[in-house]
């Protein structure tokens, strides 16, 4: 009996509780939503470039007469097969310039069809399917198989560094050309007639592209709970309330907690950076100066945020609730698993608010593809804003929690 006597008053310190009641009834829903929108959607408006140079037309032997020449038109079919929500299509006229657009981020695939390439598939269909009878011009006749392969095939070069959008890119381009190659009524097969160059030599494994936004994931959670607990633990034992009343300034304080937990992250990545070289060979081509000033500028965002959740939080178990409540979301949506471009439009702005997105992103571009500042100015600047606004609310913090210890 003494047991439920227990429950029942913890239960009613719980219920009492708002804060906490509220993170029990409301965050399991809450993760199982968010899990669902995240993880259930396809990949869209993934960016490419065609370059179409084919003529559409086939030369080919037959029996009654020296060669015909058919209208098929295969490259413009396979551009109509594409489906217009996985991909947003540019066309351009030079190859170079198209191959070259896959270096630079935003552009997954460039594909290059040849001036001969609706040549090429018709007769190697007959090669591999042998004579067939069609009416041509009013007429009946019998198309033969050449006797050599009539020219190259088309050329795909992908940006690999994903391997979940380059498997995508290669799934929907097979059912393109599937669709395309029914017509010809032989086993030609995608695979035959595509020249795949990845840019990066298929190097990239999963392990690889997971592996910057598990770094990051663990420098969260590690800095944030450390942050979070530290500073109430501080406050509720009085310590943190004496050394605001010392003479010394509130944005004093605040940057005395950045730069120490600044410091003990770049300790921390060095050694998660060193055991995914040493144990799992985790690819790092990039500069090692361009991540410690992503992981400088990130961990000062989530020391901020940290000493935002030590404000609202009474005791450690709160401190406790509200990390987690941060954590497990900022790991579903910031495409550390699972691509950005595969989350609902209803979902993907939550990714946009949360710093791990912008490091996760900026971390894989130097890390995976040898990046430098030019090519992550973008995500240093969005984390470098974050940091800026949060040591700005953490001075705020600071000054509030000086008096309610």
């Amino acid at each position: 009996m003494k047991g439920f006597v227990v429950m029942r008053n913890v239960l009613h310190r719980i219920v009492r509780d708002v804060r906490t009641l509220a993170l029990v009834v409301f965050l399991p829903l809450f993760f199982v939503l968010l899990y669902g929108n995240s993880f259930s959607g396809s990949f869209r408006d993934l960016s490419i470039v065609i370059v179409n140079q084919d003529n559409g037309l086939a030369s080919v032997r037959t029996a009654e007469v020296d060669r015909i020449t058919l209208s098929v038109g295969l490259a413009d079919a396979f551009v109509e097969q594409l489906d217009r929500e996985t991909f947003d299509v540019t066309i351009l006229d030079d190859p170079a310039a198209a191959e070259a657009s896959v270096a630079r981020p935003g552009v997954w695939a460039a594909l290059v069809f040849p001036a001969n390439f609706s040549h090429a598939v018709v007769n190697e269909a007959l090669r591999q399917a042998g004579r067939r009878i069609v009416e041509h011009e009013g007429r009946t006749v019998t198309l033969l198989p050449s006797d050599a392969g009539e020219g190259p095939s088309a050329t795909l070069v992908v940006d690999d560094s994903n391997p979940l959008v380059t498997e995508a890119v290669l799934e929907s381009f097979s059912a393109a050309f599937a669709g395309v190659l029914a017509t010809q009524q032989a086993a030609l097969t995608p695979e035959g007639l595509l020249d795949v160059r990845p840019i990066y030599g298929g190097e990239i494994r999963m392990l690889d592209f997971t592996a910057p936004g598990i770094i990051g994931f663990a420098l969260t959670l590690i800095t944030v709970m450390l942050t979070a607990l530290s500073i109430v633990r501080e406050r509720t034992s009085g310590t943190l309330t004496r050394v605001l009343i010392a003479p010394i300034h509130a944005w004093e304080v605040t940057l005395g907690y950045a730069l120490a937990f600044s410091l003990i992250a770049l300790v921390q990545a060095a050694e998660l950076f060193l055991a995914s070289a040493l144990l799992f060979d985790v690819r790092f081509v990039g500069s090692p100066g361009v991540v410690a000033l992503v992981i400088v500028l990130f961990t000062i965002s989530l020391q901020g945020i940290a000493t935002l959740i030590s404000t609202v939080s009474r005791n450690e178990a709160q401190a406790m609730q509200f990390v987690l409540f941060l954590l497990i979301p900022s790991i579903m949506i910031s495409g550390v698993f699972w691509p950005l471009e595969t989350m609902p439009a209803a979902i993907r702005p939550l990714a946009y608010v949360s710093p791990l997105t912008y490091a996760n992103s900026a971390l894989r571009k130097v890390m995976l593809t040898g990046y430098g500042l030019g090519e992550t100015t973008m995500e240093i600047a969005v984390l470098g804003a974050f940091a800026f606004a949060m040591l700005c609310l953490s001075v705020l913090s600071m000054r509030r929690q000086a008096y309610t210890a």
